[in-house]
Order: structure tokens, then sequence, then C-alpha cells
């Protein structure tokens, strides 16, 4: 079957005029969801649980339709009678037997590896697979790559599920509802992944312009793009956004952001304190898996973030997969994205990030679960041995030092190489020793701690920054004595 892709940047003209026809009528739908999304944050938890279990027997009735591979997997589990709780009889997905078994949980016959590898071989911009879905990959920045397809609907809901909480803070704040909101991201530029595609899908003049400024360019080329523009909304990843939060205290950005945004990495409170001293504003707080889309996004008026507890199912496990408790940190999380059933339906999807459900009830009054800021990943942990180091020892003797704007922390045989990128004076062998102490008293017998000044911390693909860089699996590291 011949692969369609409709792209604005082809030449063809006619592709052109596709691409922006089906742009328009994506962004009608887009729009017309938008009450029934903003409806939702208010639901009644009783409501909400409802929902999800009838989104979730209607995602296993697709999946044992039209997937071979889930049809095996759910011979035993009965569309309608399943709940919430009997669907942790189901074992897991990981990404790689998505992955080694594409073709096989694919509900669509044209929606194939081969195909989805060709179509985001030919991206250039955004772009739609025969007229309908659109293709992301995962950064692959813990391992394997991940390939994920959304639907249109899903597509839509994706970004609401982020686009949602920014409408309603705008309203809350009494900003001019009657003209279109400017925004600013700073994030991928690359439309294989969700931050570089989304923004353009959804560009509306009518609504909410978003201007993209890739986290490759230079810093001087941003703020000239952020000056020049004057964003009412400012998103990006954390670690970029800090370094505006610090230009704009300096004196070279002077934009005055109502509302700020943050996605993809851990947004850390020293960013968060910079981001406040240099607009004022409390940072919203997004997290999103390119397999699960928009997962939990904070409102600004309470602690943590809220679960998307509308449209997808967040379980947090230990390592061994058993449900864990209010108040203690996960080993990863399980996910089923109940918004895209077709053509990739996911069940229980396995993700490495680390979370903390949060109970107690936000000020804003929504019933969606609270967890804690995300703060890391499983696969951010070193480790050595019979010891195994979290990256808070590390991030919260770096968080103390002031003039220290990025940093990036690679694990060797019995320590750590840290980059670090200087704005202000850092004490470099006292920094050097307090770390060796941490890493002392978490089980290392002698570590190794070497501190390099950098002008730059290298930013793959994707323009997030990988802050922590284990030993690849196999590699020899210290044990402790």
């Amino acid at each position: 079957m011949a692969l369609r892709t409709v792209s604005p940047a082809r030449n063809d003209t006619e592709a052109q005029s596709a691409y922006a026809t089906l742009r328009a009528r994506h962004l009608g739908d887009m729009r017309a969801r938008i009450p029934a999304a903003l409806d939702r944050l208010y639901w009644p938890s009783e409501r909400l649980h409802a929902q999800r279990e009838a989104a979730l027997r209607n995602l296993v009735r697709i999946a044992k339709a039209g997937s071979r591979w889930q049809r095996a997997r759910l011979r035993h589990v009965d569309p309608e009678t399943l709940t919430e709780r009997s669907l942790q009889d189901v074992a897991p997905m990981t990404k790689d037997e998505v992955m080694d078994n594409f073709d096989a949980i694919s509900t669509d016959p044209r929606i194939t590896l081969a195909t989805v590898e060709a179509h985001l071989q030919s991206l250039r911009s955004d772009a739609y697979l025969f007229d309908r879905f659109h293709v992301n990959a995962s950064g692959g920045s813990s391992g394997r790559r991940g390939i994920v397809v959304f639907d249109w609907d899903a597509w839509a809901e994706y970004f609401l599920g982020f686009f949602r909480q920014l409408i309603r803070l705008r309203l809350r704040n009494g900003t001019a509802a009657d003209r279109p909101m400017v925004g600013a991201i700073v994030a991928a530029q690359d439309p294989t992944h969700s931050s570089g595609s989304l923004p353009v899908t959804f560009s509306d003049p009518a609504s909410a312009f978003w201007h993209r400024y890739p986290v490759t360019l230079p810093l001087d080329e941003i703020i000239a793009g952020l000056n020049a523009v004057q964003p009412e909304l400012l998103g990006g990843y954390p670690s970029l956004v800090h370094q505006l939060a610090i230009c704009a205290q300096g004196g070279a950005l002077s934009i005055a952001p109502k509302i700020v945004f943050c996605s993809s990495e851990p947004l850390l409170p020293e960013i968060r304190a910079a981001i406040h001293s240099a607009w004022g504003v409390t940072p919203l707080n997004m997290w999103a898996a390119t397999e699960g889309g928009a997962l939990a996004s904070s409102c600004g008026e309470g602690p943590g973030l809220h679960l998307s507890d509308d449209t997808v199912i967040v379980e947090p496990v230990d390592e061994r997969g058993a449900p864990v408790a209010a108040g203690v940190r996960s080993a990863k999380v399980l996910v089923t994205p109940l918004f895209n059933p077709t053509p990739l339906p996911l069940l229980r999807y396995e993700i490495t990030d680390e979370v903390t459900l949060l109970d107690e009830c936000c000020p804003c009054g929504s019933a969606h679960r609270l967890i804690a800021d995300v703060e890391g990943r499983m696969d951010d942990t070193f480790d050595y041995g019979t010891a195994r180091v979290h990256p808070h020892i590390f991030r919260s003797r770096l968080a103390q030092e002031r003039g220290i704007v990025e940093y990036q922390i690679r694990q060797t045989a019995t320590g750590a190489q840290i980059d670090i990128r200087r704005d202000g004076r850092v004490d470099m062998e006292a920094l050097r020793a307090g770390l060796v102490g941490d890493l002392r008293r978490a089980g290392l017998s002698t570590p190794d701690v070497v501190i390099a000044a950098v002008s730059s911390v290298p930013r793959p693909a994707s323009g997030k920054l990988k802050r922590f860089i284990a030993l690849p699996a196999g590699s020899t590291a210290q044990s402790p004595t």
C-alpha cells in the first residue's frame, strides 16, 4: 500500500493545500472539544471512575477485535465485566514488546512498523499519515526508541490534556478572553516529537497562536525572538526556561509572561524559584509521555499535579509491579491511555518515571487525583553493585550552588563525572568534597568525583537535557565494602 503523508513541507502545492484543509478541520474539532475538556476537570470522583471504566471496556473491545497480539494477551478478559481493579490481573506491556510486535498490535492493517518508520523518515514538519494519524517517536534516552500512532480524535485530546489548564488559568486570572493567546514554546523542533508537532497542528490565530523556538538555537537568538513576540504564555523544558529566567533577571530578556509552563524534565525547586523571581508567577508543571500523552498537569492553586483521570489510567507500582500506597514513591508507573484505542491500543504500558500519589484534595476543587512533582526516572538511579544512588543525592547538593546554571552527571565505575555550566562563583573543591561524602554515606567505599566547568551541556536531538547518564548495561561499577 502506498504511503500517504500530507505535510506542508513538501513543495507540492496540492499537498500543502491538502494539509491546510486537514488542519483547519482538526482545529475545528479541537475547539469543539474545549468545553467538555474543561468541564471534566471538575467532575466528581465517582463520575470520573465511571468514565474510566466505560472507556477501558471500550478500549479492550477494540483491542480484542482488531489486534491479533492483544486478542491473545486478553483472551481471558471479558470487556463487559472488566473493572479498574481487575485490570491489575493483566500483565504489563513494555516498550520492547510493543516494538517487537508492532504490526500484530496494530488494529489498522495500513499501520505497520515499516510504514510508520518511513513516515517518520519523511517528516520535515507536522504531517498527517493517511489523512488521519500522527506518529511520534520517543527520544530513547532510557534505551530503545518507541513509536506511538495517534488517531484523529486522540491527537486533539492529547493537546487539550495540557491546553485546558492554560485556558482555565487564563480565565481565572481575568486575562482578556476576547483576543487570542500569544504563546511561545522553547522545546523540540523535530516533528517526530509531540512538542515539535502538536503546537503546529493546533496553532490558531483565532484562539492561541504558538511561536516555536528550537531548544538547539543559540540562547541569544531565542532571547531576540521572545523579545520580539512578547508572549503571554511561555513554555519549554525546565532547564531552558531556567536559563531564560536568569537572563530576565539580568535584563537581557524583557518579557512579562502571565503563565509559564514546563514539561519533559523535572521542575526542580531552584528552577521554580528563578521563574518566580524573574516574572512573579508560579510555573505550571506538566507530565507527559510519548506513549501516554498528557498524564498530569498542575493547576497553579495547590500542590503537585492533577492526573488526567478522565483520559488515562495511571498505576504507580513498585519494582515487582504491585500498587504502592499514597505517600510512597513508585519504582515505575503503568499507563493505559483510554483516549487512543486505535490504531495502537496500549494497556498497562510500563514507564520508568517515579511518582508519589498525594492523599489530599486540591483547593482548586478538582477531584482528579494528585501526585507530587515527578522528580526523576528509575533510569536516573546509578547502580554501583549493591549500592544504588538516587539522583536526589546529587541534586540536593548541586541545587545549593546558585552559580550553577546547568549540569550533567555521568556515572563512572567508582563515582561520577560532573559537567557544570556556571553563571557565578562556585567553590569546585568544596562541592566535590561534599559529594564525595554524600556518596560515601550512600554506600560507596572510595567514591571518585570529577567536576569540570564547561561552556555548554550537549542536548540530544529531542532537545531534552539528560542530566543523569548511567553506565551502560553490563559495565562494572564499584561495590560498597
